[in-house]
């Protein structure tokens, strides 16, 4: 990265269930769709990964090493909020093997989630229990060097349920009890929109912890996501305020487009252009 200009990279939502179901497409493709889409990141969601085995992560680091590609973020959902302890300490122990994981691939972090938001289970608890999770997380990740970035996030791709704090007023709370943590934002520019909330309300607020940027768009209240730029997200006002801090982290395009790679095409140019307006010259 560049100091003082954000670096575009590339997480594939619309792969994801066809990497899960059949691998296909390889790692490979992905990464040479991604050199072809003239990037150098790309940001994976723990699914795409074959295994976790040291073989395999070793095969990943030579393939991205070959197409001259790093890994801005590595995407996990975990569920800290379960009613059952023996379940968020499973889950906590998996994304320490997550960590690892993004350790030996080169990836700069780790997302994480509260959960799934689970019947009967109060605000106060489930915010506690997701507080105490994240920190032990952050004991384990920190000496590693890989970064935690904590999502207002609406639903991951593998879940039924949507997240415990979905709702931005949740998420906020969320926020403040880990705000002096070395836990880090990753911004969603469109799950805000999934309950007709305005995506800057958050960002004004947790702007100064913000280091990835999922840089997704969709019509108010609609899961899909649209080509980038195509939707109900004001992306001038959300570049005007990364760009009023300073922001020179990652602008991840999250994927969803319905229409394929020519969808990637225009949302990679659109956020280039907003790149180039608010921040200067335009990413590698």
């Amino acid at each position: 990265m560049v100091c003082g200009k954000p670096t575009l990279s590339w997480l594939a939502v619309r792969y994801i269930d066809s990497m899960v179901e059949s691998r296909q497409p390889s790692l490979e493709s992905l990464f040479q769709q991604a050199v072809e889409f003239g990037l150098s990141f790309v940001e994976l969601h723990y699914s795409m990964l074959p295994a976790y085995d040291r073989k395999t992560l070793n095969a990943v680091c030579d393939l991205l090493s070959r197409y001259g590609i790093g890994v801005s973020q590595l995407t996990c959902a975990p569920d800290f909020v379960h009613p059952d302890e023996s379940v968020r300490l499973k889950e906590l122990e998996q994304m320490k093997t997550m960590v690892e994981v993004a350790r030996v691939i080169g990836a700069r972090g780790v997302r994480v989630t509260a959960g799934c938001l689970h019947e009967g289970v109060s605000v106060a608890d489930g915010i506690n229990w997701a507080v105490e999770c994240i920190n032990r997380l952050l004991d384990f990740s920190e000496p590693r060097g890989i970064k935690l970035g904590l999502e207002n996030h609406y639903k991951d791709r593998l879940w039924k349920k949507v997240d415990f704090a979905f709702q931005p007023a949740v998420f906020l709370e969320l926020f403040h009890r880990l705000e002096e943590t070395p836990i880090g934002i990753n911004f969603d520019a469109s799950n805000p929109l999934m309950v007709g909330e305005d995506p800057l309300t958050i960002l004004r607020e947790v702007k100064h912890k913000v280091w990835h940027m999922h840089a997704s768009d969709r019509v108010v209240g609609s899961y899909q996501h649209t080509v980038v730029g195509e939707g109900d997200v004001n992306y001038d006002a959300i570049m005007a305020e990364l760009a009023s801090i300073g922001y020179y982290g990652f602008i991840s395009l999250e994927d969803g487009n319905p229409i394929g790679d020519e969808g990637t095409r225009r949302s990679l140019s659109f956020l280039r252009r907003k790149i180039e307006e608010h921040f200067g010259e335009p990413p590698n």
